[in-house]
């Protein structure tokens, strides 16, 4: 049993009216949904529980799914229910997701291994001509955590009109183990992805959708899984547009080298008494083991996708290297992007904000966040990185010109240069690449809710943290009762604005067309890089409202920088040392860093 305050869609809908139509899925077998609705008039059709694969069970088990041949089922299958989610622990959730997930009721759940099965969520009534679009929704989670019963859709359904599916695909070391090696090269929770969309390719006409106008919309993790999928050859064609929030994707550690695996084979040898060689032995006792033991035992590890090239002769890598370097040389899917962060994302996880914050502070901060990027090295006399010029550089840019003495100002510098660096940053590359040959809007979302209630378990100072602008995109503010106290208006008018603009782009590829809100919403091109600033004016950027130069800072300066200031540590025999006092690096920088920011 999982427990955690999260969302659950079966006990916030009153189910059950009429029973709709049964259907037939080739090669599979028949279906009986149920009608859902939150009141007796606002009523969508759902079908739960379908699998798209093969259990991943014992032989199975960190294994690519098997859908060939499909499963399927003799008599009418019961799709009245969810099924269990992947395997997954409590403490995999991330202390900033906690204020988030508190807004919902107390719930219990089951999680189990196996856990490949997919719901749709159709609206009631005849579909147009040309079939509803239908949104693959692909959630968040770092990786480890995620249930598809989590994400109500009915609100954005009954209104907008479109499909929703939503499905789960194996998370941590059951779905990005690898051994470095064919024996388990890694990346099955991608493959467990790539299958469900190909299920919804193949069936989703079925529902009354339309199998050529397929949007998928993913945040976080989701949305860095969806950035994979736009550069993975086999899954070109399953979709034919993006709506991707709050990802990471163009940083060079949101993916994993296959060596990062080796502490981990060794511990699990180790720990569970297997033969650690050969791999194939350490696999076939792995795969006796008790899954919830394996995902417990190994949730200190930050799993993520594995660059797999190389690993498997038997199989097609289905990550070759990092995604920015095939979207850099435009190597992707061209399809219209929607994309965008919030003005606080990962705030939350930042200790310390809520004293008082002095200069001092902020370096101490600021340290803290560049020493993510930095490579570990033995510390020698002939190998020491130029790290003050790093932070000198980091520090010219984003550092005060006066000292600060006000709380609230210090707050949102650090703030800014988090989001900035890890989110605004990536997203404008992205923006900035896909634009070039298809439709791309880009935003930024500072709209607090006004409902004190949502609010409440943050810190006031705390604008737009990560995941919340959620509450808009999926209605929350129709389908959550707060406890003693109703949501603001606001908060539905903006909701209902946001719903409009993400599926008109899931229809039609622009947010704004059809759409009865009187809102300029401009693409972004590469002459006019519009981004589109979500608050209560939703008014398009400019230069006073937004630091279009970080971008250019964090995309192309600092990794240069780093270079640079790293070189000696990655040197060869045959290379020269760069020493710290001796360095041109070190003579220069200023007036590098000069001639950047004039």
């Amino acid at each position: 049993m999982f427990r955690l305050n999260l969302m659950c869609l079966v006990a916030l809908c009153t189910c059950s009216a009429r029973e709709p139509p049964i259907l037939t899925i080739p090669n599979q077998g028949q279906l009986q949904g149920m009608e859902m609705s939150l009141i007796r008039t606002q009523r969508i059709i759902a079908y739960l529980g379908i699998p798209y694969a093969h259990p991943p069970l014992n032989q199975l088990r960190f294994a690519p799914p098997q859908i060939d041949p499909i499963p399927s089922w003799e008599g009418v299958y019961d799709a009245t229910k969810f099924k269990d989610p992947c395997l997954q622990t409590e403490k995999d959730y991330k202390q900033q997701e906690i204020p988030f997930l508190n807004l919902f009721s107390q719930l219990s759940f089951n999680i189990s291994e196996d856990c490949l099965y997919l719901n749709v969520f159709v609206p009631y009534g005849n579909p147009p001509p040309e079939g509803f679009a239908t949104i693959i929704w692909f959630h968040p989670g770092n990786f480890t955590t995620g249930n598809p019963g989590m994400w109500n859709p009915h609100t954005l359904i009954y209104k907008q009109r479109v499909i929703v599916v939503t499905f789960a695909w194996r998370l941590n070391i059951m779905g990005f183990l690898t051994t470095m090696d064919g024996e388990a090269p890694g990346n099955f929770g991608l493959m467990d992805q790539q299958a469900a969309m190909m299920w919804v390719k193949s069936n989703i006409q079925i529902f009354g959708g339309n199998a050529d106008n397929i949007c998928l919309m993913g945040y976080g993790t989701g949305a860095m899984s969806i950035a994979i999928h736009m550069i993975n050859p086999q899954s070109k064609g399953l979709f034919h547009k993006v709506i991707s929030m709050s990802g990471n994707f163009m940083n060079s550690a949101a993916v994993k080298n296959p060596a990062e695996d080796k502490t981990v084979l060794d511990d699990l040898a180790a720990s569970f008494a297997c033969y650690r060689t050969p791999t194939s032995s350490l696999m076939e006792c792995l795969r006796r083991l008790d899954g919830a033991s394996l995902v417990s035992h190994t949730s200190y590890v930050n799993w993520r996708p594995v660059i797999d090239l190389g690993l498997s002769n038997s199989s097609e890598p289905f990550l070759r290297e990092s995604p920015r370097a095939h979207f850099e040389r435009g190597d992707f899917n061209k399809v219209p992007v929607l994309t965008g962060y919030t003005n606080m994302e990962d705030i939350l996880s930042i200790d310390g904000l809520n004293d008082e914050i002095e200069d001092e502070k902020i370096l101490t901060v600021l340290n803290e966040i560049v020493n993510r990027d930095l490579p570990v090295i033995n510390n020698t006399d002939s190998c020491i990185y130029n790290y003050d010029h790093i932070m000198d550089s980091v520090m010219f840019f984003y550092g005060p010109s006066v000292p600060l003495n006000n709380t609230q100002k210090a707050r949102q510098l650090i703030a800014d240069f988090n989001t900035e660096k890890y989110y605004g940053s990536s997203t404008y590359l992205h923006a900035f690449i896909t634009s070039k040959d298809q439709p791309t809007y880009m935003y930024r979302f500072d709209m607090k809710p006004s409902t004190e209630g949502v609010t409440g378990n943050i810190p006031k100072w705390v604008s737009v943290p990560h995941l919340y602008d959620l509450i808009y995109i999926w209605g929350i503010p129709y389908w959550i009762a707060l406890p003693k106290q109703e949501w603001d208006l606001r908060d539905k008018r903006t909701s209902d604005i946001i719903m409009s603009f993400w599926t008109n782009f899931a229809k039609t590829s622009d947010p704004t067309e059809g759409s009865i809100f009187p809102i300029k919403w401009d693409p972004f091109t590469k002459d006019d890089p519009g981004i589109l600033i979500i608050d209560r004016t939703f008014n398009m950027s400019d230069q006073t409202r937004l630091n279009y130069k970080s971008f250019k800072f964090w995309n192309e300066y600092y990794p240069k920088v780093i270079e640079l200031a790293t070189q000696c540590c990655n040197a060869t025999d045959s290379a020269p040392i760069i020493h710290r006092s001796y360095s041109l690096y070190t003579i220069f920088l200023p007036y590098i860093i000069l001639l950047f920011a004039w």
